[in-house]
């Protein structure tokens, strides 16, 4: 009994865990469908992440189609065919080394879980980005969000 004492107070002591030789921290997968059928369309084309939007004071491919912006470049490529459904119709347009495939990874890097903690969320609502490109209280946008967070 006396042991279990001296154990308890040692083990509230311990702040770090030794994670051993081999951690790695897993990397996140989103559905590469779900982002080539509805993520790139609807808000990576539609608020043309790309190019910027001339609209708003951009200056043409000056934002993540430019090498100047740090984190999350993109790459002009054509619209991925999903034919209306959720899956693309040519496999050969998001293969592994295309420019939909190297966007997929660039983007899935901003992505999280919690949705509203990412930063492809979070900056583009307005916090730490040049200007506000969506409104995080649109329910389109939540929807998208939630739904690619949870696949």
């Amino acid at each position: 009994m006396l042991l279990a004492l001296l154990v308890v107070p040692c083990m509230d002591a311990c702040t770090t865990i030794d994670p051993g030789a081999n951690f790695v921290v897993p990397d996140e997968v989103f559905d590469a469908d779900f982002y080539y059928c509805h993520v790139e369309p609807q808000l990576i084309i539609a608020y043309k992440c790309g190019p910027g939007d001339p609209s708003k004071m951009d200056q043409p491919n000056s934002c993540h189609f430019s090498s100047a912006v740090s984190g999350m470049e993109l790459l002009d490529h054509p619209a991925i065919n999903c034919g209306g459904g959720d899956t693309p119709l040519d496999p050969t347009q998001v293969g592994i080394g295309s420019p939909a495939e190297t966007d997929l990874e660039s983007v899935s890097l901003e992505m999280n879980r919690d949705y509203t903690t990412a930063p492809l969320y979070t900056r583009p609502s307005g916090s730490g980005h040049p200007r506000q490109v969506i409104d995080p209280s649109d329910p389109a946008i939540i929807q998208l969000f939630a739904t690619w967070a949870a696949k």
